[in-house]
């Protein structure tokens, strides 16, 4: 009873081992796609394998066959699948040298080596027989890989290179290549000799450096005895570019600067130039410009700002100019006032001076000192002061020593009096001072106007006459 009872044990354990490996292959699931499953002896069958796990654990695997003519390899070749995502990777199988031709199927194994877990999975392919007696049977096979980076740049000459390789023992002797697109066109031939590849350098090809950018499509055709064999189209894009280039050229003379700008746009799509100057409140006052212009302030410098749009390949110019000859103007004016007021002006100056005396009973002294002064380095002669008193007062004559009486005294009863003071010579920057008083007939009430006072002299041969400045009385009273 005992013997029996450790046989059943034995045999669920061997049961549990050999299906093990089974329950653990459950818990995968494999996808086998074939890409390339007519070959040739030289060539690779190439599938795309997709292994997605539904367990919790991961798992590393192995890939091989048992069939003795086929050799298997894959691309990675460390093959790691995790709960998360699944991992896809590529199955290549080539014959060995007793692969027999035809279609034929192929078992392939993928053990995942922590669990001892086997999936298989079975493959069909056709190795093509190579026999030379019926190449001329064979179709024109030929496979393109052309090679165009996806951004063209209109500037630079666009390399045309590609692959060709001839899948059949057919001798190809004049294969026409035809490029075409929106933007340049191409033809060149080739010969492939059987199951050959080759690598075909095309002239490169040359666009309108102002081709707008843009996605457009290239079209290649293999033509072999006036029938297209193989065709294939790819998308490329017109990179835009854009560069503004600047010139500035200078011309000065005479306190005004000039400068002439040119502006263009290098490229395939508008552009907006933006020219900067410096300036400053006053230095802008200053400046022209043959173009419209914005003041702003760029990082704490008030500047002139120039915004101009062009368009693609587009050249503008315009010119401003500083200014400065108005303000040379203006200091050549003043140096020339200058210059001739010191010539021109008179060398005799006169001054008038009156102070009123208000007494209690009406009637007001008026003191009057006139000033004659020979400004110049020279001798001043025949010097004639006149001063006219008005008719509402009279002269008072004063006994003052040092005062100068007048030479002549003239009396009107409408115009008033009239005095004279004769000077044979004023040496030079000579001053003479000569004082009167006159008494008013009315008391004066505020204020009163004296007329100015004349001197008439000889100067470089000629009669010269000036004239002193008006006067306003200022009252003084004065204690009784």
């Amino acid at each position: 009873m005992v013997q029996v009872r450790r046989e059943r044990v034995i045999a669920m354990l061997l049961l549990i081992a050999l299906f093990a490996p089974l329950v653990h292959a459950a818990s995968y699931s494999v996808a086998v796609t074939p890409v390339d499953n007519d070959i040739w002896r030289n060539e690779s069958a190439e599938y795309d394998v997709e292994i997605a796990s539904f367990g919790t654990e991961t798992g590393d695997f192995q890939v091989y066959t048992v069939d003795p003519n086929w050799n298997v390899k894959t691309n990675p070749l460390t093959i790691i699948v995790t709960p998360e995502t699944p991992n896809t990777f590529k199955l290549y199988l080539r014959p060995s040298s007793s692969a027999s031709y035809g279609t034929q199927g192929v078992s392939i194994t993928f053990k995942d080596l922590n669990t001892g877990a086997i999936i298989q999975r079975s493959v069909v392919l056709s190795l093509l027989n190579p026999d030379g007696s019926a190449s001329k049977d064979y179709a024109a096979t030929v496979n393109i890989d052309f090679m165009l980076p996806y951004d063209v740049d209109p500037r630079a000459p666009i390399p045309l290179r590609m692959q060709l390789r001839n899948r059949n023992p057919l001798n190809i002797s004049d294969l026409e290549i035809r490029v075409s697109s929106p933007h340049f066109n191409a033809k060149a031939n080739i010969s492939l000799p059987p199951l050959s590849e080759r690598t075909k350098d095309l002239p490169s090809a040359t666009i309108d450096p102002l081709t707008p950018p843009g996605e457009a499509e290239i079209l290649i055709e293999l033509v072999y005895q006036g029938a297209v064999v193989n065709q294939m189209t790819k998308n490329y894009r017109i990179k835009e570019y854009t560069q503004i280039k600047q010139l500035i050229g200078t011309r000065e003379f005479f306190f005004k600067t000039e400068k002439t700008v040119t502006v263009n746009n290098d490229g395939n799509v508008d552009n907006k130039a933006v020219v900067t100057v410096p300036t400053s409140l006053l230095k802008n006052l200053f400046v022209g410009s043959s173009l419209p212009y914005e003041i702003a302030v760029i990082d704490g410098q008030r500047s002139i700002v120039w915004e101009i749009p062009l368009k693609p390949s587009e050249t503008k110019a315009f010119t401003y100019t500083e200014n400065y000859r108005i303000l040379v103007l203006l200091a050549l004016l003043a140096i020339m006032a200058g210059i001739a007021y010191f010539v021109l002006r008179s060398p005799v100056t006169t001054t008038k001076e009156a102070v009123a005396i208000a007494h209690g009973d009406g009637v007001s002294d008026i003191k009057v000192r006139l000033f004659v002064r020979n400004r110049s380095a020279k001798i001043i002669q025949s010097i004639q002061l006149t001063d006219k008193v008005p008719s509402l007062a009279d002269v008072h004559k004063t006994d003052t020593p040092g005062n100068t009486a007048p030479s002549k005294v003239a009396q009107n009863e409408r115009h008033g009096t009239l005095l004279r003071w004769d000077f044979d010579v004023l040496e030079p920057y000579e001053e003479r001072v000569v004082t009167y008083q006159m008494k008013s007939k009315l008391k004066i009430i505020g204020k009163m106007k004296l007329p100015n006072a004349r001197v008439k002299f000889t100067s470089k041969g000629r009669e010269r006459a000036i004239y002193s400045n008006n006067i306003e009385l200022i009252e003084r009273f004065k204690d009784q």
